[in-house]
């Protein structure tokens, strides 16, 4: 047992945070997220986290791991398609506060990347959470920062 540390995150998704290095990425995929799928093409690791919140994760994930502080956006959402571009995304507002409660840039931390560019950077990543999160667009991509 641990103390300090969100009970949320697993010994598994623990293990996955303490390997990361500076710049490497990790996403936070809703349940709609073809998670496995861009695991299995990228050669990354996967994790299942059902009941989880997107929120939850995030908040837990910042507390224990830095945004990088190297790039201008180190945490992307997944814009919206064209065809859905007047719909409402609630939860962005929310993973922008979470995000501002843990880095001192704000809201300025948080970027958005158009869908298929967003796919692409999953594959990339070193690990893909699927969620429990049944929000739409509700995907995170977080590139770890440096620990001082």
């Amino acid at each position: 047992m641990l103390t300090n540390i969100p009970a949320i995150l697993s010994p598994e998704l623990l293990a996955v945070l303490c390997e990361m290095g500076h710049s490497d990425v990790i996403v936070l995929g809703d349940a709609n997220f073809p998670g496995k799928r861009f695991a299995h093409e990228g050669n990354c690791k996967f994790l299942r986290v059902d009941g989880i919140s997107g929120t939850a994760l995030l908040d837990a994930v910042l507390s224990v791991i830095p945004a990088d502080a190297y790039v201008e956006t180190p945490v992307q959402l997944m814009q919206t398609m064209d065809c859905d571009r007047d719909l409402e995304i609630p939860i962005w507002k929310e993973y922008e506060q979470i995000v501002a409660n843990h880095d001192a840039r704000g809201k300025s931390a948080v970027g958005y990347l158009e869908r298929f560019t967003f796919y692409e950077a999953a594959k990339k990543a070193y690990c893909i959470v699927q969620t429990g999160e049944t929000a739409i667009y509700a995907n995170v991509l977080i590139q770890k920062g440096v620990i001082k």
